[in-house]
């Protein structure tokens, strides 16, 4: 791995997650809103419980071709939508890319941008460890090599996954899930490869 491109990444990263988290909540809800308005659902059903979080999510164990290489995600995220227990839950997603080599594909390292939403829907409320279920999914665009080496720059995600909150404080709480996580370009180029792999979550939801 190159010492340079590493610590470029790893700037170009700082900077976008510094730039999302402390946009003003205004803008964020605004924008949001403005993105998702035409959905019913969004409209008739405001969080009645809004928050912000941020997480961590490294790659545990690669479940199809570990040989792909591994993707570190960085997550920045609040609520849209919510109806009792259920919530839809985006993300702002920046990831590191460390793409191995494939055939004449050379790999390398890059940073990906995109964004994920989810429903979320928690097994109850009100207590100090709350276990919750979620389904999602998202694009992303790969600023510097391809993810996987020999698929495209575009791609989809999806994952499904198990979290706990856990009350640490008032308006605080830790957030740790395990997610099984794919991503391909869903066959719209000719080269479709895929990578899938379970991740860990850890973060801070306020």
């Amino acid at each position: 791995m190159n010492t340079g491109k590493l610590i470029r990444c790893c700037i170009a990263l700082t900077f976008f997650v510094c730039g999302v988290v402390y946009a003003s909540e205004e803008k964020q809800t605004r924008t949001a809103n403005r993105t998702l308005s035409i959905i019913p659902y969004v409209r008739h059903n405001p969080c009645a419980e809004p928050y912000r979080q941020l997480a961590a999510s490294p790659p545990l164990q690669g479940t199809s071709d570990g040989g792909e290489g591994f993707p570190w995600r960085i997550l920045y995220g609040y609520c849209v939508a919510q109806s009792g227990r259920m919530s839809l839950h985006q993300d702002w997603v920046v990831s590191y890319l460390d793409a191995t080599p494939q055939g004449d594909a050379p790999g390398g390292d890059g940073v990906s941008f995109g964004t994920d939403f989810s429903v979320q829907w928690r097994h109850k409320r009100g207590a100090s460890v709350t276990p919750y279920y979620e389904l999602g999914g998202g694009v992303q665009y790969a600023a510097g090599t391809p993810f996987p080496a020999h698929g495209s720059r575009w791609t989809f995600t999806t994952n499904v996954g198990a979290g706990l909150l856990i009350l640490l404080r008032p308006n605080l709480r830790l957030n740790t899930a395990i997610r099984y996580l794919h991503i391909s370009n869903a066959g719209l180029f000719s080269e479709n490869a895929g990578y899938d792999a379970f991740h860990m979550v850890v973060g801070l939801r306020w």
